[in-house]
């Protein structure tokens, strides 16, 4: 069985099209079709059901993944042994991202991991369910490390470093009711047009637990976009102090009645032992992605 066939089947897990596999591995279509149809006539079953548009696991495809997974890492492993024995820092990093994070400096701590260790290639993941799909990228062992944005109290088999936390404000029209008033409550915002932000993400499941009975009225991806249309009047918003703090014309009003606190972390296995790249990384961010200013303070 050659560890190549094993990297062409995930990467069709992952991407879901022998296309989209072949284009994250920078190798031809045909190559990553034949070597999964190598590696099903060794194993004596299917490992997907061909659909028009996707691929999807069968049965013994999703029992061979976990194994798969395992075996790459043995040989990721083997070569970072060599490395470390002569003194070299090097390979892919795989980090889960947010977006709009700006409460800490991350772009300084990638800088000094880059005049440290040039031989490390950060390779950052954007899913579309945030925090909730970096935490499951980490314990699948598909991201090395990952950020967390007001993550659960429990992680079993996670390891995590809070970087910094900060509240939760309104975002709204400087003409809006609630601007006049320079505050809000929870309670007042269960009659006001909400924009929210995807389920998975730390912002939605602070809203989600603190303020169940809101009326969203739009759902989107990028908070610079759901403060825009807040200015506009569309609705109002809940965002972190810090990314409110970049959008310019905008009330900004903190929460007097409840704490709504967003934290960002970073967090990776605690099950496996991370490369030595990743631990260069994780290392660099702790000492370095701290926040720019203080973020606790509303602004005058």
């Amino acid at each position: 069985m050659e560890l190549r066939h094993l990297e062409y089947f995930l990467a069709c897990v992952d991407q879901g099209t022998f296309t989209a596999a072949a284009r994250s591995l920078n190798v031809v279509q045909s190559a990553v079709s034949t070597g999964v149809a190598k590696l099903e006539r060794e194993v004596g079953d299917r490992l997907f059901d061909r659909t028009p548009t996707v691929l999807v696991l069968t049965e013994t495809g999703r029992a061979v993944v976990g194994p798969a997974r395992a075996a790459l890492r043995a040989r990721a492993d083997v070569f970072d042994a060599v490395d470390g024995v002569r003194g070299d820092i090097r390979g892919e990093v795989a980090v889960g991202a947010l977006v709009n994070v700006v409460a800490i400096d991350l772009a300084e701590a990638f800088a000094e991991i880059h005049r440290r260790h040039p031989g490390i290639t950060i390779a950052m993941r954007q899913n579309p369910r945030g925090t909730a799909g970096n935490i499951v990228g980490v314990r699948a062992g598909t991201l090395d490390l990952a950020f967390l944005g007001s993550y659960p109290d429990r992680l079993p088999g996670l390891a995590v470093h809070r970087l910094a936390q900060e509240p939760l404000v309104l975002v709204c029209a400087g003409d809006h009711r609630l601007a006049q008033r320079g505050s809000f409550t929870t309670a007042d915002l269960a009659e006001e047009r909400m924009i929210d932000y995807p389920p998975g993400w730390g912002t939605r499941a602070v809203v989600d637990r603190e303020i169940p009975n809101r009326r969203t009225v739009i759902e989107v991806a990028d908070q610079f976009f759901g403060m825009s249309l807040a200015v506009k009047g569309f609705g109002v918003t809940l965002v972190p102090l810090s990314v409110a703090r970049m959008q310019s014309g905008a009330a900004i009003l903190p929460c007097s009645d409840t704490a709504l606190m967003w934290d960002i972390a970073i967090a990776y296995s605690s099950t496996r032992v991370p490369s030595q790249a990743a631990r260069s990384v994780l290392e660099t961010v702790l000492e370095l992605a701290r926040p720019l200013r203080s973020i606790t303070q509303m602004p005058p």
